[in-house]
């Protein structure tokens, strides 16, 4: 066996995505809110998050949150994506809440949740990948 068929033995998936948050609470109320995620578990200064199929969210309270984004050539990128079945509802209602939001383009959007983290929302309709 070669060293990447080894580590296909090994590896098989991508298990949590982890977040700075200012307030574990406010933050697991937004994305139970807007995404449907329910907490495995909580407590003040983490909380691990699921909405199937897919990774877990994991939270992590810090003093000072650094919100998780890509800027490259000066256009922000987020770290985590969202598929949706309707980006036009989905962003409708964000706006209809008040909430920071980017203009619908392709269809996608991005979404800041209340630590500054930049949430990319969008419909994949064009994707014909397992797990799409």
């Amino acid at each position: 066996m070669n060293k990447t068929t080894d580590l296909k033995n090994l590896v098989h998936a991508v298990v949590q995505v982890r977040l700075p948050v200012r307030d574990i609470n406010e933050s697991v109320e937004w994305y139970e809110k807007y995404f449907g995620f329910t907490h495995n578990w909580k407590t003040e200064e983490e909380s691990d998050l699921g909405l199937e199929p897919g990774p877990f969210l994991f939270l992590i309270r810090v003093d000072q949150p650094t919100p998780i984004q890509i800027v490259s050539h000066g256009k922000p990128y987020a770290v985590l994506s969202i598929k949706t079945s309707n980006v036009f509802e989905c962003y409708r209602r964000f706006v209809e809440a008040g909430e920071e939001v980017t203009e619908i383009t392709f269809p996608e959007f991005n979404v800041t949740d209340p630590s500054g983290n930049v949430i990319h929302i969008a419909n994949y309709p064009d994707l014909h990948i397992a797990g799409f």
